[in-house]
């Protein structure tokens, strides 16, 4: 058989007992659909290898020109998967692509056979009408319980509800669902559950400097330092061992790492590989507080990892953890979902964390063994152990709990309106459903139809949704049949909440009456997806003050959305990420993914006013405040900034020295030779047309005196 052949190829001569039990139960018939529940490193990755295998190659090992869907909760594993999947398959002739970009594209993937992606953007290339989805005979869902998550269950429920209509296999991969009997009769799959892992996880907990494991064992660690944590840590580094440190928040993660040094206990050469990369992360892409207090902690051979670092200081600190030159991260639960790293002990620090309104509250079950699931990776430790760290000795049975209990169970959330109404739209501008009868056909075959039998509230929510959308002018009012007027269709193609959407049309209808700038960034700072917003200051009487000033009527909304718009005008007055994260406490990682999502709305923005023929008046300012966005510099620096290898650093130094233009710099290219050197300056004025002799410059090297 082909799977066993393609198999042999990677050295894979016996399947572990989970993968065997899914074969046996008909893996290979490939209109059966399966959902798979079995600890994470036991190979749920390969069950679906197996499954897309046997639809993307014939006997011979030849591409059969199907198409299979590997669908992954998040970019950086979608990353990954295609990396390995690239280096794994071409040989066989498959071509493997990977489809993570922006929302407003189609993209041609149709040369690919295999297309590794998220839910959210196969739901956008699904809106964007692609051709290929008929040529589609596979998909396998890793991390499949996420369909019950708040944010974003209702994409993934959504795009499972289409998937189930047409003629393919569905399987479905996860470590922690708590019914997953329902989940399996929604898809119609064959349900498999395994507790086989292939690295034994022991589950313990800790307290004053002892491990109690559940199997009634015991360990004294030795007792080097007063902190029994830092204890645990070290005797993990003299066994050779790294772990990872759960804390229930950025800010306890930041300081747990500093409370550790390991220096002593490690040979001098692994302390030069540390400094190196604490270099590295001093020379990234971003300077301030937070990346010099990691630099540091990485000297002493421990790092931290949130969302406040940025992609390249995360990368940096994952590659010195695999390497392992770093020998302890602590990170937030955020790291548990599905990126392959060592680790002997995966230590839970906090059981419990903040929750809005209702004050500290447990982590869930299901997110707890996402976490000591990362103890024990196959190929690279020889056992796991997953630990709770006890506050107090009376703690024990709250932990024996979450190590040992049932995930809880997962529920759709689809019925929300903010969810529902971006699907709703998604699926009349797609022509999936054409009226409202084959609407509710739909909706009937979702998740939250199968778990809940009284369809009244969906079928309210929906109503209000439609009126809303005749009134906002998305769809044709007074027609039987669905369809989207070309403001619908563009809203839906953007990928963008239908309420945030309403609120950009009547925010910019009186674009005329503010500043520009002002009023554009104040505008999308209340769109849905900004959230969340910022925490206000204790005292809102400046910025009340200045929004009447400007002319706004206030309310506590729009009082948020100024002070939230105040990030972005710091970051395009050139404002450093020290003082942004003095000003307003938003790290730089966080920083550049909310003006990520900025400047996404800011072309949302720019498109809606396109469709409803109000963009002309504004083009040179939404291009400029795309520019000063992109780059986080003054208006000044605009014209500079949109030349070819001019970023942020080299304008303003330029103008400073009076090269303000792009005629300035023609006239003085030697000036531009010595402000930004010899090479960067050839590229500028090869990009700019201008002729250059280097060795001209070099004899003039020294006379250069300063435009002013």
């Amino acid at each position: 058989m082909i799977v066993h052949e393609v198999l042999e190829d990677f050295g894979i001569k016996n399947l572990r007992p989970p993968q065997e039990k899914v074969l046996n139960n008909g893996l290979l018939q490939k209109d059966k659909n399966f959902l798979v529940c079995i600890p994470t490193a036991s190979g749920k990755t390969l069950i679906g290898e197996m499954a897309f295998i046997n639809h993307l190659l014939d006997e011979s090992k030849k591409p059969t020109n199907k198409k299979a869907i590997f669908i992954v909760p998040l970019k950086a594993l979608a990353t990954e998967k295609f990396e390995e999947f690239k280096e794994k398959y071409e040989k066989y002739g498959l071509k493997i692509g990977i489809s993570i970009g922006d929302f407003d594209s189609k993209e041609d993937l149709n040369k690919y056979d295999l297309i590794i992606t998220t839910s959210e953007k196969l739901d956008s290339l699904i809106r964007h009408k692609i051709d290929w989805l008929e040529d589609v005979s596979c998909v396998v869902i890793d991390e499949i319980h996420l369909i019950g998550d708040g944010d974003r269950g209702a994409t993934l429920e959504v795009v499972l509800t289409i998937l189930k209509s047409l003629n393919l296999q569905i399987i479905g991969l996860s470590a922690t669902v708590g019914n997953p009997g329902e989940l399996a009769d929604w898809l119609n799959a064959k349900l498999i559950i395994d507790t086989w892992r292939p690295i034994e996880l022991k589950k313990a907990t800790f307290f004053e400097n002892t491990i109690n494991y559940t199997n009634s064992e015991e360990k004294d660690v030795k007792v080097v330092k007063k902190n029994p944590l830092e204890n645990l840590v070290i005797d993990t580094v003299n066994e050779d061992g790294s772990c990872l440190i759960f804390c229930s928040s950025k800010r306890n993660a930041v300081g747990e790492a500093k409370k550790h040094d390991l220096k002593e206990f490690l040979h001098p050469l692994e302390v030069e590989k540390l400094n190196e990369v604490s270099e590295e992360l001093e020379n990234s892409d971003s300077e301030g507080k937070t990346v010099k207090v990691l630099a540091d902690c990485v000297r002493k051979g421990v790092a931290f990892h949130h969302a406040g670092l940025t992609t390249v200081q995360r990368k940096i600190v994952e590659k010195a953890y695999r390497n392992r030159i770093v020998k302890v991260i602590c990170c937030t639960p955020t790291l548990s979902a599905g990126l392959n790293m060592p680790c002997r002990r995966a230590i839970i620090r906090d059981v419990k964390r903040f929750s809005g309104k209702g004050g500290m509250k447990f982590i869930p079950v299901m997110e707890i063994h996402q976490c000591i699931g990362r103890a024990g990776r196959p190929g690279l430790d020889p056992y796991g152990e997953g630990i709770i760290v006890l506050k107090k000795k009376a703690d024990v049975t709250d932990a024996l709990s979450l190590l040992n209990g049932d995930p809880e169970h997962i529920y759709s959330g689809i019925a929300n309106y903010k969810s529902l109404e971006k699907h709703v739209l998604g699926l009349i501008a797609s022509d999936i459903v054409r009226t409202k009868t084959e609407l509710f056909k739909f909706l009937k075959n979702t998740f939250y139809a199968y778990q809940y039998e009284d369809f009244f509230k969906i079928k309210q929510t929906v109503d209000e949704i439609l009126l809303d959308f005749r009134n906002a002018g998305f769809i044709i009012p007074e027609n039987e049949i669905l369809e989207v007027t070309a403001l619908g269709l563009r809203v839906s193609e953007l990928y963008i909440s239908p309420s945030s959407a309403r609120h950009i049309l009547n925010g910019l209808s009186n674009l005329e009456d503010y500043s520009f700038e002002d009023h554009i960034l104040l505008t999308l700072s209340g769109t849905y997806e900004m959230k969340p917003k910022l925490r206000m200051p204790d005292n809102d009487s400046d910025i009340r003050n200045e929004l009447e000033t400007l002319g706004y009527d206030l309310d506590e909304d729009l009082i948020e959305d100024y002070f939230y718009s105040g990030l972005f005008k710091a970051w395009i007055n050139e404002s450093t990420d020290e003082e942004i994260h003095e000003n307003f406490a938003v790290e730089p990682g966080i920083l550049r993914y909310k003006l990520e999502q900025m400047n996404w709305m800011i072309y949302s923005a720019k498109e809606l006013l396109r469709i409803s023929g109000n963009l002309k008046d504004y083009w040179n300012e939404f291009s400029n405040i795309e520019v000063r966005l992109k780059y986080g510099a003054s208006e000044e620096l605009v014209e500079l900034l949109k030349i070819k290898g001019i970023g942020r650093v080299k304008a303003r130094k330029l103008y400073d020295v009076g090269l303000k233009t792009r005629e300035d710099i023609k006239k003085n290219p030697y000036q531009l030779a010595a402000q930004l050197g010899n090479k960067t300056a050839e590229k500028v004025l090869k990009y700019l047309k201008v002729s250059y002799d280097v060795s001209v410059f070099s004899q003039k090297k020294g006379q250069q005196t300063l435009i002013l």
